[in-house]
């Protein structure tokens, strides 16, 4: 996978994952500037990464200092110039019902990201949700993912059901969340208790018979 435009035109950047705005935790930052980026976000509850979340859309701000994005995040916007942000880019982890967190990356000048950049990081973003999938449902190879307190999602074994429903199926991530809420209305259940039953492998939603082993 071609990187080399997307790491000359960033400065740095960050992965965070997400419930909602106010539920989030970072996972990976490139560095302090980086970190800080996203703890000012989290704090002042506003920002490129919690508006590309709630929208499921990227938000890609080539100029910070521009006066029309001070107006939109007045507490964000000062804060994150003095921190050394020119251009802020947000691109949420989604896809189809599923939305897990934001890659977030910085420009230390003005400027927006070149195609070839922007195709790249795109793609980073598709990487990174299902590797946040597949590390929680423990199909990473790196054992028990990360630890319960890392993700504050009340519904975090959904997400790590659909990515093992996802990769036990060979279907989408749209799809295999429709199969667990499926499945939960045929059988009277909650999709959290679906989810847990399939994170626990008591449950393997198949194509013809399913139930609880």
């Amino acid at each position: 996978m071609p990187v080399r435009p997307l790491y000359c035109e960033a400065a740095g950047g960050w992965l965070s994952v997400m419930s909602d705005p106010a539920r989030r935790a970072l996972i990976h930052a490139t560095g302090p500037r980086a970190a800080e980026l996203e703890e000012l976000q989290f704090t002042l509850g506003e920002g490129p990464c919690t508006d590309a979340f709630r929208s499921g859309t990227p938000v890609l701000v080539a100029d910070l200092a521009t006066p029309g994005w001070r107006e939109w995040w007045p507490g964000f916007t000062p804060a994150g110039v003095a921190a050394g942000a020119a251009a802020v880019f947000a691109f949420p982890l989604v896809q189809g019902a599923i939305r897990v967190g934001v890659l977030g990356l910085y420009r230390a000048t003005p400027g927006s990201l070149s195609p070839g950049a922007l195709s790249d990081v795109l793609v980073c973003a598709d990487v990174a949700l299902l590797l946040l999938l597949n590390s929680r449902a423990g199909l990473d190879g790196g054992g028990d993912g990360w630890a319960e307190d890392g993700w504050s999602d009340d519904h975090a074994r959904v997400y790590q059901a659909t990515g093992m429903l996802s990769a036990q199926r060979g279907v989408g991530l749209e799809e295999a969340l429709a199969l667990l809420r499926a499945y939960a209305f045929l059988h009277d259940l909650t999709l959290d208790e679906v989810a847990s039953a399939v994170v626990a492998r008591r449950l393997r939603i198949d194509s013809d018979e399913t139930g609880f082993r």
